[in-house]
């Protein structure tokens, strides 16, 4: 079952084609490791190669920090040569959850490991960017935090508005930030009555236009920075399970666009797709 939806495709009539491409391979080869598994890999490469698209991220390694770095490594071999198999040229790392809270030393031992996987990573032939992710279990959950990381080791973030609100983080600091610093932007809006933001969950995740984030003051903020995307949209709300995939894929395509360009962004045409090792998901991309 589907569970996930990531649309950057700004002409309804592709986002429907792109959702068949998945079908025309299997209901459940959705991603990278399904398609492999079940003997798709060809097929899954060969129709995104018909359709003129191309792959987005890889996500995700996970457990950045989290994990000793000798398995760490490990993992992130593994998911390098499946990104290389499939042809995707950039992988997001993940933080995960550590035991306790990280001291200044262990920032900048983090700083060193993150330095490490991208070496690795660009050993395979793959770019790594690294995913704010909000939380507060996880490591370096602020803005400020993770750039202090991700500068330092010059890798990309990925900036996600669902994170971003969860880590109230302040919409100016967010327009300081360098566009070279940005390497992947994920849209969502959540359903946020009566909860406060540390209360929000994956969960809680629709579509643009259907919660009650500052979607706009976000997008406006990353669009002074000069980052012009990739922008995805991403939602995580059960509710969408059970609907079909090519009629959500339109539908994220219109509220992507009505509050990007509320937020002054422009819409062009690129097409893409995007992978995932995990979860059951699928994504359409617009560049």
């Amino acid at each position: 079952m589907v569970q996930q939806f990531q649309i950057q495709i700004w002409k309804p009539e592709f986002a429907l084609q792109m959702m068949l491409v998945s079908r025309s391979t299997s209901h459940e080869c959705l991603y990278s490791v399904d398609c492999e598994e079940k003997g798709f890999q060809d097929r899954a490469v060969s129709a995104l190669r018909r359709s003129s698209l191309e792959w987005l991220p890889l996500s995700a390694l996970e457990g950045l920090f989290a994990l000793k770095l000798s398995a760490l490594l490990a993992r992130a071999g593994s998911v390098f040569l499946l990104a290389g198999r499939f042809g995707i040229s950039q992988v997001i790392a993940v933080p995960g959850k550590p035991a306790r809270g990280i001291s200044m030393q262990e920032a900048q031992e983090a700083q060193e490991t993150l330095r490490v996987v991208k070496e690795k990573a660009n050993s395979y032939g793959i770019s790594l960017l690294y995913e704010l992710i909000g939380f507060s279990s996880h490591a370096f959950s602020t803005l400020a935090e993770a750039n202090a990381v991700t500068e330092e080791a010059d890798v990309p973030l990925v900036l996600d508005t669902f994170h971003l609100a969860v880590s109230q983080t302040n919409p100016e600091e967010v327009a300081k930030l360098s566009a070279e610093a940005i390497g992947l932007v994920h849209l969502s809006d959540a359903l946020t009555k009566a909860k406060t933001p540390e209360e929000l969950h994956d969960e809680d995740r629709v579509l643009p236009g259907e919660g009650g984030l500052p979607l706009a003051e976000i997008l406006e903020a990353i669009f002074l920075t000069g980052c012009r995307g990739p922008v995805s949209v991403e939602v995580f709300h059960p509710r969408y399970k059970e609907r079909d995939p090519a009629v959500i894929a339109q539908e994220a395509y219109h509220r992507a666009k009505e509050v990007l360009q509320a937020s002054s962004w422009p819409v062009w045409t690129t097409w893409a797709f995007g992978a995932y090792q995990k979860r059951r998901k699928v994504r359409a991309w617009n560049g």
